[in-house]
């Protein structure tokens, strides 16, 4: 049991900002953005290949950069609402796989002979994640909502849609690369594949946190709690299924019906509670 808590508990913080940042896509501003999936991976591969030629000190804000540079760059591909977000999203990460390519040389660079801290890991994914939460508790944050809600409200506020458009993919996105550049310190390497659907995989996490919280009503970085309680129980459930040795070709079958279910929970929730 002490196995299966500390290894859940490992692998929370590198995992955290990816769902914090498809929390905050996909509640306050109202986009699927498959963008994170590749910038996820860019993040990764900046910091692995900085590292690798000795560039560690500035491994870490290269990173960041790179994600919001990467969000930024989606936000102007759907400029004006011209290109459907979720279309914009599957373009940039098509295009993205290139430059994790070009960026790394390589399909795989290992990190193996540099040192990782647990506790250093966790640090950076608690502070950041909390710094954002503050950031949505602001007036910045409250014209996000508004930008996901009504973008005619924001525009009759006087406040640029644009504007408000390319702040919050590029924040999403700056979450996303910081969770790859600490998947690649966890795991020991970055990969050109390691991205694959980890968006899907952190929207069910949420959804997951949504549901066991959604009884309660909290004011005060509710949004971070939500992510956090979802990825929890989401890792927890891994560990629990491959302890119990469950073969690890139906792990993502059985976690995707368990999804379903909870969607579904979700669907006749929303339809019957009273007005």
């Amino acid at each position: 049991m002490l196995t299966l808590i500390s290894s859940t508990f490992n692998q929370i913080p590198a995992f955290l900002p990816l769902a914090f940042a498809v929390y905050i896509s996909f509640f306050i501003l109202r986009a699927t953005d498959m963008t994170l999936d590749g910038s996820f991976v860019l993040g990764a591969a900046v910091f692995a290949k900085l590292t690798e030629i000795g560039l560690s000190d500035i491994a870490l804000p290269a990173a960041l950069l790179s994600g919001m540079l990467a969000g930024m760059g989606v936000a102007l591909i759907q400029h004006h609402k011209k290109i459907d977000p979720l279309l914009a999203g599957i373009l940039a990460t098509f295009i993205l796989i290139s430059i994790n390519l070009i960026i790394m040389g390589r399909p795989n660079i290992s990190l193996l002979s540099q040192t990782s801290n647990q506790i250093i890991i966790t640090l950076y994914s608690i502070n950041f994640c909390a710094l954002v939460s503050l950031l949505l508790l602001s007036r910045h944050g409250l014209l996000l909502r508004a930008f996901g809600d009504n973008e005619n409200l924001l525009q009759r506020l006087g406040k640029s849609v644009e504007m408000h458009r390319i702040f919050g993919f590029a924040l999403t996105n700056c979450l996303a690369a910081l969770s790859g550049c600490l998947t690649a310190q966890t795991v020991g390497y970055a990969d050109i594949g390691m991205g694959f659907g980890v968006t899907l995989t952190a929207l069910g996490a949420v959804i997951l946190g949504k549901q066991l919280l959604s009884k309660y009503k909290i004011k005060i970085a509710g949004e971070f709690l939500i992510s956090l309680t979802g990825v929890l129980f989401y890792f927890f459930a891994i560990n629990s299924l491959l302890r119990l040795d469950l073969n690890p070709i139906y792990l993502k079958m059985v976690l995707g019906i368990i999804l379903i279910i909870f969607l579904r929970t979700a669907k006749i929730s929303s339809q019957t509670r009273p007005a």
